[in-house]
């Protein structure tokens, strides 16, 4: 009798324990269905955001009208219809018109043709042609339709575009709600940062980045900001860090470097480009644009900023937002600067902000593609003839520390899989099967040559080898002495705790392998097989 009670009560145990795995298993799974649910919601809420914003610049109270024009011309075999005077800038008069016999309106820039002038604009046109012919989706740079030079003037015909970013800023989401305001910035912050990465991987400098000079168009799928006015570019060879100007060169109070605005022993100002300068404009600019005003009260003050070495780097106030991405693009050594590019990819790995842009990168318009973008060589060759007579380039701390001593080309850091076969470029580097070919670092040791990464231990690229290659952290040896534990699990660690990981080091690239990975409960099971993010994480086997 007592082993039948025994039996009955090990079946009544084994049918609850049952019971709760089955309860547990079906709990986990609406889980994880709600977390794809969030998911998608907040996908669906970004892809909303970026279309209202859209909407937003095509608003007719960001339409600014001077007065009605009527008056033909033709430019390159195609007529257009002049119907409005719309702005007038440094460079120019823009004009809205519409082409002859068909529903298309585009824009057209006028200006007058002083000797002075024909040089900047002839570079402008021979840059927009160069890039059109990249093959890229949502092209950062505003398309060219054709060009007419005249006795009266000079006429550019091109993509018409909705607004400029501050005109979009000021008349609308100043006044918006806290949480689409914060969406809105980080969107602009984005697409910005990509159009400043696409001419940095061309070795191109705008030169004169500001808020006007962004433009919001439309696309296909929605809107991209993209780049105007390139009458100031230059283009910057690709083994220096530095070029010396005009001291006459066109720039805007404020958003030009402190490089460039740096006096000498002479009081005489440097009047030097460097490659990260349009990304210190674009800092400026996000400032401007979040904290509502700039970080100087005038000239006098911003001078003595760019000139005194005691004076220290820009503070961003953190309830403006965005602390860490303006202060690492305000940078007043431009070698500790953080470039446009490496900005794009820190957010891209960011936790929070790197949700925003795969949402953006899937759904709506691609982030990153100028990174990894193929250049004709045919193009490269034509941007190495923009270099202007007088203008010469000039080394920088960062890049005299990494030169080898040898002084011979360096190592391409693509080594084989390097496609740029353009002579600029076969200049400055050497590749496998060269005589001249070493691996990067030499004799120093595996970190050495390295630039210390701005974002140190907050870097979110530290699963990034081709980052790692380039940069180095807080434990790396060649940043200093180690601020982390080694963890005594080496690479058998689980413990994926962002606290645990803040405290102890482990092998780089650990994470990667699948001994590195916590075993997903799932297992075949599991429906998150597409998420990156989970399958980093988690182990299927």
């Amino acid at each position: 009798m007592g082993a039948t009670n025994s039996k009955e009560r090990i079946n009544e145990l084994e049918r609850q324990q049952k019971a709760l795995m089955k309860h547990n298993a079906d709990m986990a799974q609406r889980l994880v269905d709600q977390e794809e649910a969030n998911k998608r919601q907040n996908e669906a809420m970004i892809q909303q955001m970026a279309i209202m914003l859209l909407a937003l610049a095509q608003s007719k109270d960001n339409e600014t009208v001077i007065r009605e024009e009527k008056k033909e011309i033709e430019i390159e075999g195609t007529t257009y219809e002049i119907v409005q005077f719309v702005n007038k800038g440094g460079f120019g008069e823009i004009y809205k018109a519409k082409i002859k016999n068909k529903n298309i309106m585009v824009a057209i820039k006028v200006m007058g043709n002083s000797p002075g002038i024909q040089d900047e604009i002839k570079n402008e046109i021979s840059f927009l042609r160069l890039t059109k012919q990249i093959p890229i989706a949502n092209h950062p740079i505003i398309e060219y339709y054709g060009s007419k030079l005249t006795k009266e003037g000079i006429f550019i015909a091109m993509e018409l575009a909705a607004c400029d970013v501050a005109t979009f800023w000021i008349s609308k989401i100043s006044e918006g709600d806290a949480q689409e305001i914060i969406v809105f910035g980080m969107i602009i912050i984005i697409y910005v940062l990509r159009a400043l990465a696409f001419l940095e991987n061309l070795h191109i400098i705008h030169g004169d980045i500001k808020p006007q000079n962004l433009v919001i168009v439309q696309s296909e799928r929605g809107f991209c900001i993209k780049l105007i006015d390139f009458g100031t570019v230059e283009k910057i060879n690709t083994r220096r860090a530095q070029l010396t100007v005009d001291a006459n060169k066109a720039h805007t109070l404020f958003f030009a470097s402190p490089e460039f605005l740096r006096r000498d022993s002479k009081n005489l100002m440097a009047r030097r480009l460097h490659k990260k300068s349009d990304a210190w404009a674009a800092g400026v600019m996000f400032y401007l644009l979040f904290c509502g005003g700039l970080p100087w009260k005038d000239q006098f003050e911003y001078e003595n900023f760019c000139n005194d070495p005691s004076v220290k780097d820009v503070v961003v106030p953190e309830e403006a937002g965005y602390k860490m991405i303006i202060e690492l693009l305000l940078q007043k050594d431009p070698d500790q600067r953080s470039s446009a590019t490496e900005t794009l990819m820190q957010l891209k790995a960011h936790p929070v902000f790197g949700k925003i842009v795969e949402a953006l990168d899937e759904n709506f318009c691609p982030v990153d593609d100028v990174c990894n973008m193929r250049v004709p060589d045919e193009v490269r060759q034509g941007l190495i003839k923009l270099a202007r007579p007088g203008h010469y380039a000039t080394g920088s701390r960062s890049e005299s520390s990494s030169r080898r001593t040898s002084g011979g080309r360096r190592a391409c850091r693509y080594g084989r899989d390097c496609f740029r076969k353009d002579a600029d470029h076969r200049a400055g580097f050497a590749h496998p099967g060269d005589s001249d070919y070493k691996m990067s670092g030499g004799t120093g040791g595996a970190h050495a040559g390295k630039v210390k990464c701005a974002y140190g231990t907050k870097c979110n690229r530290t699963d990034d080898q081709e980052h790692l290659q380039k940069y180095s952290h807080p434990n790396d040896s060649s940043h200093g002495p180690p601020e982390k534990q080694p963890c005594r699990y080496a690479a058998e660690c689980h413990n994926f705790d962002q606290d645990h990981r803040k405290k102890f080091s482990h092998p780089s690239g650990a994470s990667r392998d699948n001994h590195g990975k916590q075993k997903c409960r799932f297992g075949d099971e599991c429906t998150k097989t597409n998420d990156r993010d989970h399958m980093k994480k988690y182990s299927h086997d």
